[in-house]
Order: structure tokens, then sequence, then C-alpha cells
């Protein structure tokens, strides 16, 4: 069983990519503005939240998009250490919220500290609603998670094997989707980073 979002392209990127930023720090360290950018445009086109995005919807276009990410730098900027809680990034894109009269959209956290049974029945419950989820990846001890290492991005889908989704032992991936790229990966791989601090998803409500 696999479901999926009806992700956007930008020309012939899926979704939007860090190093198109103008800012070299955005390059290195934008990672969560990128995450929030292409949440706005995944909500402005599937959930008429058109306040979102100022660009042109009917095309999406790389130089709009650029400057869309100038704009959310303000609220989720590069810093030394990265952004690096959940909190920060609720915190940066409920001001951007905020600033954009859009007062029907929430978000709570899913700690990376919750067993992995506790993100995988979040990750259905968004994708069901059709929603993208925000994941953040601190350090990760598995050399096939490097792709993922201190970044944040979007999943976008899920896949198992079974009659249930929740149940256990049934190889559920969850898609990725970051620099212009989509990837199936085991929920279970990403989420057990071996390491004590760990990142989390936000999860969206729509009011």
């Amino acid at each position: 069983m696999e479901k999926k979002l009806d992700f956007f392209y930008i020309g012939e990127s899926y979704g939007g990519n860090q190093d198109w930023c103008f800012d070299h720090m955005m390059q290195l360290g934008g990672c969560g503005a990128i995450t929030a950018c292409d949440s706005s445009i995944y909500l402005a086109l599937h959930h008429g939240k058109k306040s979102l995005y100022s660009g042109n919807l009917e095309k999406l276009d790389q130089d709009e998009y650029l400057y869309f990410t100038e704009e959310m730098k303000k609220y989720l900027h590069p810093r030394w250490s990265g952004i690096d809680k959940p909190e920060l990034y609720v915190e940066g894109y409920q001001d951007f919220l905020k600033e954009h009269q859009e007062e029907n959209l929430m978000m709570t956290i899913v700690p990376g500290a919750e067993n992995v049974a506790k993100a995988k029945e979040c990750i259905v419950e968004q994708i069901d609603k059709n929603l993208p989820v925000p994941i953040l990846i601190l350090n990760h001890q598995n050399p096939d998670m490097d792709d993922y290492i201190w970044h944040w991005f979007l999943l976008i889908g899920y896949r198992y094997q079974g009659d249930d989704p929740l149940a256990e032992g049934n190889d559920f991936q969850v898609q990725t989707v970051t620099y212009s790229e989509a990837a199936w990966v085991s929920l279970e791989a990403l989420w057990d980073t071996g390491y004590k601090t760990k990142g989390g998803l936000i999860k969206y409500h729509l009011l």
C-alpha cells in the first residue's frame, strides 16, 4: 500500500532547492526556511492558503521562489547552531503566519524522543489529511542517512506491507523530498538516530 501527496514542481525541480539561494549562509543553513517555503506553497496550492505565497501558483517560477526564500529568511534565518529544535521552527513559522494574517493554521510537535510508533501515527494522520510533514534530523549513526544529518526536510508519502499502516513489522517507509529529489527510506532507520539529542516532527493543524 502506498500513499503520496500531489507535490509540486518548480520547472523540473521537485520542490524547492536550498542550493539555489542567493545567500551563501542560506545555502549552508537555510533548510528550515526552505521547508517552510515548500510547506507554504503546498498549503496555498491544496488548501486555499493563498496569502502564504505571493508568486504565480499556476506556473511556479524559480526566480519568484528565490525571492520567497529571502522573505522567509527573516523568520527562519540560518544561525550558528542551525534551527536545531522543532520549537524554533514553530516559533519562526508562526511569526510568518501572523504577518500574513493566517489564523487558521496551527502547529504541534512530536519530539524525536518519542518512539517510532508515535512518529508513524503522526505521519499517517498528516498524509491522510493531505498535509506534508516537516521533520528535523540531527546527528545520525547510520551512514545511509548522511543526506539527512542536521537537516530539515519534508515527508510527503508513506508505504507499507499488509493491511494496517500502524501495525508493527510492516516495513513502513516514508518518502522524503529535499534538494529537488524524492526518496523512500525506512522510518525506523531514519527515526532511530542512535543519539540522545534528537529533532522531531511538526504537525500542521487546519482549523
